[in-house]
């Protein structure tokens, strides 16, 4: 059945398909050659939920599908097609060492139902992460905090996504119908620029730390140093926050090595000097790191179209970032 099967795919463009071509391959496979997707996410060492997304809601992340293009070439005996290797002439988003561990814990949160603190660096790929993991995963809610953010305001985005229609009343009154009226449905929230919950007070962590004690819906705090600080001080080392930071599981973002810089450079036309500015974009995490380096590489690209990036394209790069 295999010989059979690697036959008829033999002329088959798996990095050419779009994500529903890929999706209607692995049902095939399912279905024609009796490999499960569960067989297939420990091949691919990825959750099975992955696969099942991809599948079922065609959504998944860039390095899971080129993951499952790969397994494809591989499992159909396929060399992969030339134009796969030309210079690559976009932006997309960078699957790096530490992109994956910080999948790997936002996936173990959600799994075991706990609490987590993502900590990072502006640009350290924070909001790239969670936001690729939010829209890649079913019933996971992204939250984007804001200043001025009100109680009333975070507990009106929690119900509605929980199909609770609050009542009027208190702050406790409010909060007591959420717990109250959880219904166990699968869902995770996730909130992005958490340090602008301390306005004014800490009791927005309060009121999070409450319902996750009641329901165990998964929440993961996201944010700079700054929320650490409030985490493990309260703010201002007054307000008492030790019950919900004894609650939460941690992950600080450390900013991407030298060494991966230049392996995902190596993917693009690039010359010796301009590789080294990026490079040295990318790894001064205090100064915007992966997302400076992002947008430079970007703008060169597009000054570019497919030729070769040069020192001088990439120091004229940042001069229009910082103008603009």
């Amino acid at each position: 059945m295999e010989a059979v099967a690697r036959k008829l795919n033999e002329n088959k463009n798996f990095n050419s398909m779009t994500i529903e071509e890929i999706g209607e391959e692995l049902k095939k496979l399912r279905e024609n050659e009796g490999i499960t997707f569960e067989e297939i996410s420990k091949q691919l060492n990825v959750s099975r939920s992955y696969v099942s997304t991809l599948v079922n809601q065609h959504r998944a992340n860039s390095d899971v599908i080129a993951a499952i293009k790969k397994f494809l070439y591989k499992y159909y005996e396929i060399p992969e097609d030339d134009d796969a290797r030309e210079f690559k002439r976009d932006i997309e988003i960078f699957p790096t060492i530490e992109f994956k561990k910080a999948l790997g814990f936002i996936e173990d949160i959600r799994n075991r139902r706990k609490m987590g603190c993502m900590i990072g660096y502006p640009g350290s790929g924070k909001t790239t992460i969670i936001r690729e993991y939010a829209g890649s995963i079913e019933n996971v809610v992204y939250i984007e905090a804001f200043q001025g953010m009100r109680e009333k305001d975070l507990m009106e985005i929690i119900a509605e996504n929980l199909g609770i229609a609050l009542k009027r009343g208190s702050a406790y009154k409010l909060v007591k119908q959420i717990i109250d009226e959880y219904d166990g449905r699968e869902i995770m929230f996730i909130i992005d620029e958490s340090e602008y919950l301390k306005k004014w007070d800490v009791s927005k962590f309060d009121t999070l730390r409450k319902i996750w004690d009641n329901t165990k819906i998964p929440i993961l705090f996201v944010g700079t140093e700054v929320l650490e600080d409030y985490l493990t001080h309260g703010g201002n080392f007054k307000e008492n926050l030790s019950q919900l930071y004894r609650r939460i599981y941690k992950i600080r973002l450390e900013g991407i090595k030298e060494k991966e810089v230049r392996e995902i450079l190596s993917q693009y036309n690039i010359n010796k000097e301009a590789e080294n500015l990026l490079v040295a974009l990318a790894i001064d995490y205090k100064h915007g790191g992966m997302g400076n380096f992002t947008e430079i590489l970007e703008l060169c690209l597009q000054e570019t179209k497919g030729e070769v990036i040069t020192g001088s394209i990439v120091r004229n790069a940042k001069n229009y970032k910082m103008l603009y």
